[in-house]
Parts: structure tokens; sequence; C-alpha cells
């Protein structure tokens, strides 16, 4: 079996994570722009809080999950890599995101 670099697989994890944010964003684009005003505050309170505890459950897998089994594994220095090469490129494409809009801000 192929041997991944610890990099590589910090990268495929951070854009999992920029997909699944791309994904929640789009899905309250989407309930904002076509779906009704609810009458409910409470219902909407509800729905953000279950959507908050499913992200925090989706999120935490996606960065944690390798991680912790080459820590079961007694790999500590590759676990931690991983985990350190995840958060090196969130932030990254955090940064390169804030920069994006603010060029589209800046020219519009």
């Amino acid at each position: 079996m192929k041997k991944i670099k610890l990099s590589l697989i910090g990268l495929l994890q951070a854009l999992g994570i920029v997909a699944y944010c791309a994904l929640i964003s789009g899905l309250f684009w989407f309930l904002g722009k076509f779906m009704p005003q609810p009458s409910s505050q409470f219902m909407v309170m509800a729905f953000i809080l279950v959507l908050l505890v499913f992200s925090a459950a989706v999120t935490g897998a996606i960065v944690f999950a390798y991680p912790a089994i080459l820590a079961l594994d007694k790999k500590f220095k590759q676990a931690l890599m991983v985990f350190a090469y995840t958060l090196l490129y969130i932030v990254l494409f955090v940064l390169i995101g804030i920069t994006a809009l603010g060029y589209l801000f800046a020219f519009s």
C-alpha cells in the first residue's frame, strides 16, 4: 500500500471542512432566499442548535478521527503532525477567503 504524506492528509481534511462549511452556508442561503419566514422563533432556534451539534460532530470527525486512530496505534508524532497540518491549512484557507473578500469589497 502506498504511504500518503501527512501534509496531504491534513490538506484533504481541511478541504473537507471547507466543503462542509460551504454546504451549510448554501443551505442557509437557500433557506433565506426561498423559504417563507417561519412563524415560530422557537423552531428556528431549535433547528440552529441541532445543526450546531451536528456540525460539531461532523467537523470533529473530519479533524480528529484520523489523528485519534494514529494515536491509538501509538503513532503520536504522526497524529500531532496530521492535526497541525489540518489546522494550518484551515487557517490558510481562512486567510485566503478574507483576502478574496477584501478584494471583492474594495473593487465593488
